[in-house]
């Protein structure tokens, strides 16, 4: 027993003086190898997407995709609240004057629309009212708005009476021809003054039972509103009141990399947002506007899609 522990003793101070010294480790002899057995596994690639977004420059120039570029509504128009009637007399005659006639003499420069606008800013609805053309009305007012030079030159070019054309121009608008171009061309008379009448009129002037045509009293009422607002226009110009209109902002996003499901997604949020889209497809040299997501579901290789919605 006394044995036993004496060895216990000596086993133990050995241990300790092992543990007490300072650990060191040997090199790996020159002709020793360290080897480590490491598995190999194919690592998938991830697919790399590069995203942009911006704000859409106001003059329409931002290209979203090759075929869309991001339209920015224009502000709309700042106009007087003319009657139709009044719009197609400032259209027809801002090229009517144009038209040279002897009348108008050899140093005679045609007014430009501004200022048959002067002239016309306040003919509203209520003052210059509107009426249905009959079927000849209509196309004489087509014709002249369009510009038909052969209609142009036989109604202002040479002698201004001109039936029936003549006639469907003052039942409609109020007021002769030879009276529109002295008004609004030579500008020699600032209103139309009196009344209008028909060429029968005046063949029976002596009948004191000729009563009117119908289209002679509604081309009177006409006639009554001009004489009004042609004066109004000039010495209390219509003026825009209240704030002024702010032109809407537009943004877009464009996403490019490899067709799938991060393609598909992004393009059925925008959808579903109310965006305008469109689709590159590289590798098809095909550039579409996309309404639904089947356009490019089957879709493959390289495609920039992109977006844009104005508010």
């Amino acid at each position: 027993m006394k044995s036993m522990l004496g060895y216990t003793l000596a086993l133990t101070t050995l241990i300790l003086t092992a543990c007490d010294q300072k650990l060191r480790f040997g090199e790996l002899g020159s002709n020793q190898k360290a080897e480590a057995i490491i598995p190999i596994e194919d690592i998938p690639s991830v697919p790399v997407y590069k995203k942009t977004s911006g704000t859409c420059s106001a003059d329409s120039s931002t290209s979203v995709v090759s075929c869309l570029k991001c339209e920015v509504p224009p502000l709309p128009p700042v106009e007087p609240p003319m009657s139709l009637k009044a719009r197609q007399l400032l259209q027809i005659m801002s090229t009517a004057c144009g038209v040279y006639n002897k009348s108008y003499g050899s140093s005679y420069v045609a007014p430009d629309a501004a200022t048959h606008l002067a002239k016309l800013n306040r003919c509203s609805p209520s003052l210059y009212k509107d009426s249905a053309p009959t079927t000849q009305q209509a196309d004489l007012i087509s014709r002249l708005i369009s510009q038909d030079a052969s209609l142009l030159n036989k109604m202002f070019g040479g002698l201004w009476y001109q039936p029936p054309y003549s006639d469907n121009f003052e039942t409609y608008f109020g007021l002769e021809v030879g009276e529109a171009a002295q008004v609004f061309c030579m500008q020699s008379s600032s209103n139309v003054s009196g009344g209008l009448y028909p060429a029968s009129y005046w063949q029976d002037s002596q009948d004191f039972n000729y009563k009117l045509p119908a289209e002679y009293v509604a081309a009177n009422g006409y006639r009554d509103g001009l004489k009004s607002c042609i004066p109004e226009s000039q010495n209390n110009p219509w003026a825009p009141s209240g704030p002024a209109a702010t032109q809407k902002t537009c943004i877009f996003e464009t996403l490019t990399g490899e067709a799938g499901a991060e393609i598909t997604t992004q393009v059925s949020s925008w959808l579903a947002q109310g965006y305008t889209v469109g689709a590159d497809v590289k590798n098809q040299g095909l550039c579409l506007s996309i309404s639904k997501i089947d356009q490019i579901s089957m879709s493959q290789g390289e495609i920039s899609v992109g977006a844009y919605k104005c508010q």
